[in-house]
């Protein structure tokens, strides 16, 4: 199961892994290209998902980001109001900062933590930041489940 909030706006071949929470103002548009969305992923508040977007498992989207023709794989955070274009393609276990720009065609490994503009590689995730990555999904899941809407 999952939960689509009424006040977001989904395309309707859109496709959904399990356990899924979309919220208010999220902007889903599948008009362009194929939007798919892995397991256990959350796409808060006033995100924009454009053109071709592929999403990964346990990936957590932050309030106000754009995803904009990118892929994201499993186990990633994108920040708040970070923006994704056209192109880039984000490793596994990667935290994309708040406020940050990954650029067209840009190729982000795996296991790092990107900041600023244009995003940069400042470092690899420590285990603390893997923790960060596995607790920002699990909290949507918890939520998931006090709604009654989880799939176990």
């Amino acid at each position: 199961m999952s939960f689509f909030h009424e006040k977001s706006s989904i395309g309707k071949n859109v496709r959904f892994g399990r356990n899924c929470y979309v919220a208010a103002f999220a902007s889903i548009r599948d008009d362009e290209g194929e939007i798919s969305i892995g397991d256990n992923c959350s796409i808060q508040e006033s995100c924009v998902l454009h053109n071709k977007v592929l999403i990964g498992n346990n990936v957590t989207v932050g309030h106000a980001a754009v995803v904009h023709g990118a892929t994201i794989s499993d186990n990633c955070i994108i920040g708040i109001n970070a923006t994704l274009l056209t192109g880039c393609e984000i490793g596994e276990n990667c935290i994309i900062a708040a406020g940050a720009l990954v650029v067209e065609g840009k190729k982000i490994p795996a296991g790092s933590v990107v900041m600023g503009m244009p995003g940069k590689v400042v470092r690899n995730c420590t285990a603390e930041d893997l923790e960060r990555i596995k607790f920002s999904y699990e909290a949507y899941l918890a939520k998931l489940r006090d709604m009654g809407k989880l799939e176990e």
